[in-house]
């Protein structure tokens, strides 16, 4: 009974497996070749749960909304702000980590086509430019879906107390308390935006640079010293003194746009090189 138990179980991981990857895109799932190709037998991960991850920001919205008509749901979240601030420093090195290895294995996915001469071949499947690029980013960040679903849980459940304690001392609950609850719902779906924008972002990073500089060391440094610049930039001017309506758009608005664009950039680069390259 207990084997046949575990044998369901295993089942029903698999469908839901199937199920997440039938709504991405044919690029981005596991079962299309070329992911398959680049993820070898590590295609087996626990996939994040996107309805959990939904609930809980909802809920949690609907809590800061709450404080409005009964203030003290504040003092809740006081007991959860030293587990916040304790782990964070840990979230952030796990974060640092999980970027590292996806522009590596991004870099390293492209400079070995470029060094084996597979590229020619590779680009001679049915498959179009766009989507060897984009199935290679994807694979990449494949890699290190179940770090990235445990930063996702940390987020949705440890971020609420430390945005609290950010923007309740910018823009005092009393005096603005629109405001300030506003920006703690924003900077929670912000928080959780980036963790699936930012690591695709250094995936394509990571190919533009393998298809710039073709060896792995020079791709693995010029990735690390653009995403370092970046993340130096987006969080540094944080401590400058701004109006509200500038803090809007430099902690809610950059951190969206920015990946955004760095990646359709670096896609257009990419492709343009392994254009001429052919």
């Amino acid at each position: 009974m207990e084997r046949v138990a575990v044998d369901l179980q295993l089942v029903r991981m698999i469908q839901r497996s199937k199920d997440i990857d039938s709504g991405l895109p044919l690029w981005a799932r596991r079962s299309n070749p070329i992911v398959r190709r680049e993820l070898g037998r590590s295609w087996r991960t626990m996939l994040p749960e996107i309805t959990f991850l939904r609930q809980a920001f909802v809920v949690q919205a609907i809590l800061i909304v709450l404080t409005l008509p009964f203030p003290f749901l504040i003092a809740l979240t006081l007991p959860t702000v030293t587990a916040s601030i304790l782990l964070f420093p840990f979230a952030i090195y796990v974060y640092g980590r999980l970027l590292f290895l996806t522009g590596a294995t991004a870099a390293r996915s492209i400079t070995s086509e470029l060094e084996n001469y597979t590229l020619p071949l590779l680009r001679s499947s049915p498959y179009s430019t766009y989507e060897i690029i984009a199935s290679k980013a994807a694979a990449s960040i494949w890699r290190q879906v179940e770090d990235l679903g445990l930063l996702l849980i940390a987020a949705a459940l440890l971020s609420t107390p430390l945005l609290i304690s950010q923007y309740g001392s910018l823009w005092p609950l009393d005096q603005h308390p629109y405001l300030s609850r506003t920006a703690m719902i924003l900077g929670l779906a912000v928080s959780m935006l980036r963790l699936a924008l930012e690591p695709f972002m250094v995936a394509m990073l990571g190919i533009a640079m393998g298809a710039a500089l073709k060896t792995r060391p020079a791709a693995v440094m010029g990735t690390v010293s653009v995403a370092g610049f970046y993340f130096l930039c987006v969080n540094l001017t944080r401590f400058i003194p701004m109006s509200w309506p500038l803090r809007f758009v430099v902690d809610f608005f950059i951190p969206l746009a920015v990946p955004l664009l760095v990646t359709a950039l670096s896609f257009r680069l990419t492709q343009y090189l392994l254009e001429e390259h052919q």
